[in-house]
């Protein structure tokens, strides 16, 4: 992380510098606007401390400077004038296109800069399998809840977990960008599903209190699947938390089922004889023979949304999800359509036979508190 900083007190700049570079910066420090431009243009910085006093020229020319130039860097100012000065520069800042985090008073207090680089680097420090061992030994995850639901008869069949990571700086970051990052390093994908089956086992308790308890299914890695000792240490987890047989399931891509297939049945064996039931997910979109369907302990079928979001329209995905809904039949399977949005895609796919519905048409993803309230509407009869 690269930080520039500009202040025409040397001894000024040496201690923003010294600061910055026990928290994990890469500081530079200029007393001139010339150099300052210069360094800009050399190797743009990440971040950019800020004088807003610099002998015959000024902070505010540079925030010109910057803007003018398409440098939209997080922007630190400092200042020796009054407040008023400072809140004007910072507004200008803003008015500009500016990215200004922070404005500070001199005399500078030292505690306060820190404060402001730490939350700043935190944001700006790249995704890494440490910073993910942290996020989770810091419960920065959370679990939303999806349904799943029949409709004839009316029942919820389960809550499908899926974990969302709410960085307490960078806000609300999305799997596909930590996901197939944590499933490089067996470490950390093992640890992020371990919290993830735990959560989902405490909030299991949480409904069972209201008595609302509903199944609930957990995604799990093809990595982890390749450990032999996956599913003691996952049974372990679901028999601590006095979890009954039968009300947790992992959901496994259809891809994993193709990888080793031996080990593959090793695995999902034990996790069934040990009362954990299996789902294969976004079925139809892999390349596993029926050969490995038969020879895993599968027990459903989830037909992947590209095909349901398109069954009204297309008549070669008709074709598929027919397929698949008879198949499951005949191998005594649980079919499960997601990426149900419509309620025409809604009675079409029942009408072929499936078990369960899950899409935005029955609920989207939600917090356990909002999950309870779902509930009992569900739950309610619907009029004649």
């Amino acid at each position: 992380m690269k930080m520039l900083i500009l202040d025409d007190d040397p001894a000024m700049g040496a201690l923003v510098r010294r600061i910055a570079e026990r928290i994990g910066f890469v500081a530079d420090a200029v007393t001139r606007a010339v150099d300052f431009r210069a360094a800009c243009e050399a190797s743009p910085p990440e971040l950019v401390v800020l004088d807003l006093q610099i002998g015959e020229e000024d902070g505010i020319e540079q925030l010109r400077y910057l803007a003018d130039n398409g440098y939209r860097v997080p922007i630190i100012l400092i200042s020796g004038h009054d407040r008023r000065v400072l809140g004007t520069a910072r507004q200008l800042g803003g008015a500009l296109g500016l990215d200004i985090i922070d404005a500070l008073n001199k005399p500078l207090r030292a505690a306060d800069l820190r404060a402001t680089l730490e939350r700043v680097g935190s944001t700006l420090r790249p995704l890494s399998p440490q910073v993910l061992l942290e996020a989770i030994r810091d419960d920065q995850f959370r679990l939303e809840y999806q349904p799943i639901v029949s409709r004839n008869p009316r029942k919820v069949l389960k809550l499908e977990a899926l974990v969302r990571w709410n960085h307490p700086s960078r806000g609300l970051i999305p799997p596909d960008q930590f996901i197939p990052m944590a499933e490089l390093h067996a470490e950390v994908i093992d640890a992020l599903t371990e919290w993830v089956v735990r959560e989902a086992a405490h909030d299991y308790h949480v409904l069972r209190e209201k008595n609302l308890a509903v199944p609930i299914a957990v995604n799990v890695s093809a990595v982890n699947l390749h450990r032999l000792d996956f599913p003691d240490r996952m049974h372990a987890i679901v028999q601590g938390a006095r979890i009954p047989d039968g009300e947790f399931s992992f959901e496994i891509t259809e891809g994993t089922a193709t990888r080793d297939p031996t080990q593959m049945m090793d695995v999902l064996g034990r996790l069934r004889l040990k009362g954990i039931d299996l789902s294969i997910d976004d079925f139809g979109m892999g390349y596993s023979s029926l050969l490995q369907l038969r020879q895993l302990p599968y027990s459903e079928l989830k037909i992947d949304k590209s095909f349901i979001m398109d069954v009204t329209r297309s008549r070669d995905s008709l074709a598929v999800v027919r397929s698949v809904i008879d198949l499951a039949r005949n191998m005594d399977m649980i079919s499960i359509a997601e990426g149900v949005e419509t309620e025409e895609t809604a009675v079409l796919v029942e009408s072929l036979g499936a078990t369960g519905l899950q899409g935005y048409l029955i609920g989207r993803p939600m917090g356990i508190e909002q999950v309870a309230i779902w509930l009992r509407d569900w739950m309610i009869p619907v009029s004649a």
